[in-house]
């Protein structure tokens, strides 16, 4: 039988933003995102994929390559809180790995397998949390920059950051004189 993420879990060192949203709100956000995402590349051209609207920042095309990345860390952080006794949690410098990784000079069809393996490591993560018991939700692990953080808690991390980068992508398209959806499903962001 699936349970749910408790809608309050103590609170360690990680922002109080979510602390009382319901867990099915954050579940939402965090399973549809794949497919929102999807949805906000519709009707783009590759260039406009790939320009800067906002200078320094990334592009279109290079935040779905993040999210893959960050989805990949999280994944791990998922598995190592249910399974293991208050681990540490991989960090990662998302700036490094967009360089050395070279997002920029990735093709399309990179573009198209990133989208895939976000859309894939979030579906197997949401059954994980689908069917996590009352006391995995409360398993803690160590991140290197909040401490001590929950499951439920990386569950809010992860929900708002697909939703941080879904703003960021309505944003440039607006800026590319491309407005588009969807609307935010969580209210504010974490950090």
């Amino acid at each position: 039988m699936p349970h749910a993420a408790p809608d309050a879990v103590a609170r360690s060192g990680f922002p109080n933003i979510y602390a009382s949203l319901a867990a099915g709100t954050l579940l939402e956000a965090y399973g549809a995102a794949a497919d929102r995402v999807t949805r906000a590349l519709d009707g783009l051209t590759e260039s406009e994929l790939r320009a800067h609207p906002i200078p320094a920042k990334w592009s279109i095309h290079e935040i779905v390559l993040h999210l893959a990345d960050s989805e990949t860390v999280g994944a791990v952080r998922f598995r190592k809180v249910v399974s293991e006794s208050f681990p540490d949690l991989p960090a990662y410098d998302e700036k490094a790995w967009a360089v050395s990784f070279g997002y920029g000079d990735r093709d399309a069809s990179f573009r198209r397998a990133a989208l895939h393996t976000f859309r894939n490591l979030r579906e197997t993560a949401l059954a994980l949390f689908q069917t996590a018991s009352p006391s995995d939700w409360k398993r803690q692990g160590r991140h290197s920059e909040w401490g001590p953080v929950t499951l439920r808690e990386l569950l809010e991390l992860y929900a708002d950051h697909g939703e941080r980068h879904l703003e960021q992508i309505v944003a440039r398209r607006r800026l590319l004189g491309r407005p588009g959806e969807p609307a935010p499903l969580l209210p504010v962001r974490l950090y």
